[in-house]
């Protein structure tokens, strides 16, 4: 006979780890099924002595496990200390091929052809497993690797990595740390400026290429991988550079054909869309729920709140509120109307159009890191040739946009749902 359990959760990074952690406290039977040999495959497979951040700062966290900002290796013993301090039940070696079932009566089936039931499934099965690959001419050549397990084994090498996020410019910066390893590291950017990496790596960055320990190459993207060679399309045509490895971290899509195996319905057809799920994270295939960066939530803290509720979610606490609601309270509190912060999601949700494919959980966490203004009739909202590094989103009312200098009675408007200050977003470019 199979196992069976209250809830099974897939995947132990920080999500699953959180929620297996508050199964275990509130005394529900459950299991968490991991496919590697050891908890947290991503965050197991940074680089070595990788810093890992806390962020959102602002955030409190809300989990039976700890977390702190440290190295990658401090953070990984404490969280298998706790699985066994706090008798989480864990199968580890354990890959999961099919979910079938409905709500309170799942069956799990792993490679090998074990089974295990389930009245509610967790899918914390992240994103990571699935790399963005590199769609080039030679892509496959052997020279080409999706992780940097340890920057300090390689020597006497010309390396480029290929991305401009935080995990390519933390492998770039990896690589050229110590001169005596005698490396020459390139890093490839098909834009000008690193947008989506956090400020601290992109100073770190700017350093290591004024020093000239590493090489930004900017608006350049590799067109062919040789033997010993890579082809970059640059601004000024091809050139072609000596490579003996190349990284790349292009990001990565979640797992689309598993999880739409499981009946779960996906937000577009967009290669990077997320699964539909509601507040309390079940998706479109009821009792099966979703968190973590599959959720569209890559940051670790979010990860491990998101764990803690959904638990709290399966066990009846209907009146659970999210863990950044007192602070979208306080963010919301000047705003005129009385909206509860739901209310005012919705609000932006509908009503900006660029807003209007986030889900709610998305919308939550967009707003975290966004500042929201009420102006009157007449107020000045920016003038022109004002330095700026903020787009503006209209979600009730409109803007007159004087257009002639000499002359402030002609304007132009632009309405609600429209976005507008967006050339403050260019760097070096005024509004």
């Amino acid at each position: 006979m199979p196992d069976r359990f209250r809830v099974a959760i897939v995947g132990s990074g920080p999500a699953g780890l959180s929620a297996a952690a508050r199964a275990a406290a509130l005394g529900m039977a459950h299991i968490l099924i991991e496919k590697t040999d050891h908890l947290s495959d991503t965050i197991y497979k940074y680089q070595k002595g990788k810093y890992v951040m806390a962020t959102p700062s602002v955030l409190n966290l809300r989990s039976d496990f700890d977390f702190e900002e440290g190295i990658r290796e401090d953070i990984l013993g404490t969280w298998d200390r706790q699985v066994e301090e706090q008798k989480v039940n864990v199968r580890l070696n354990s890959e999961v091929t099919e979910i079938t079932g409905e709500t309170g009566n799942f069956t799990i089936k792993l490679k090998g052809g074990d089974t295990i039931e389930a009245e509610a499934v967790v899918l914390s099965i992240g994103t990571q497993g699935n790399p963005n690959l590199l769609r080039v001419p030679g892509g496959d050549n052997p020279l080409v690797q999706y992780q940097l397990d340890d920057p300090e084994e390689y020597y006497d090498e010309h390396i480029t990595v290929i991305g401009s996020g935080d995990a390519g410019i933390e492998n770039a910066l990896g690589l050229a740390k110590d001169p005596k390893q005698n490396n020459i590291v390139s890093i490839l950017n098909r834009g000008e400026s690193f947008a989506r990496a956090k400020k601290g790596n992109v100073d770190a960055l700017m350093e290591a290429e004024q020093e000239g320990r590493v090489l930004v190459r900017r608006e350049t993207s590799p067109a062919e991988v040789k033997d010993g060679q890579l082809v970059l399309e640059t601004r000024d045509g091809q050139e072609t550079i000596p490579c003996n490895r190349i990284i790349a971290r292009m990001g990565s899509k979640p797992p689309r054909d598993f999880v739409e195996a499981c009946g779960i319905e996906f937000t577009s057809e967009d290669r990077d869309a997320f699964p539909k799920l509601s507040p309390s994270f079940e998706t479109t295939k009821s009792g099966i729920h979703v968190i973590g960066a599959l959720a569209g939530y890559p940051l670790i803290k979010h990860c491990m709140n998101q764990g803690y509720d959904v638990i709290e979610f399966l066990n009846g606490n209907a009146d659970l509120k999210p863990a950044d609601e007192e602070i979208l309270e306080q963010r919301f509190a000047g705003l005129p109307g009385g909206r509860s912060v739901n209310e005012w999601l919705e609000t932006f949700n509908r009503q900006v159009v660029i807003l209007q494919e986030l889900s709610p959980l998305q919308m939550r966490e967009l707003m975290l890191e966004s500042r929201v203004h009420s102006y009157s009739k007449g107020d000045v909202i920016f003038e022109r040739n004002a330095e700026g590094s903020s787009m503006f989103a209209i979600a009730e009312g409109s803007v007159a946009v004087e257009i002639n200098p000499a002359d402030s009675s002609i304007t132009v408007p632009i309405e609600q749902g429209s976005i507008f200050g967006e050339v403050g977003l260019i760097s070096g470019r005024k509004r």
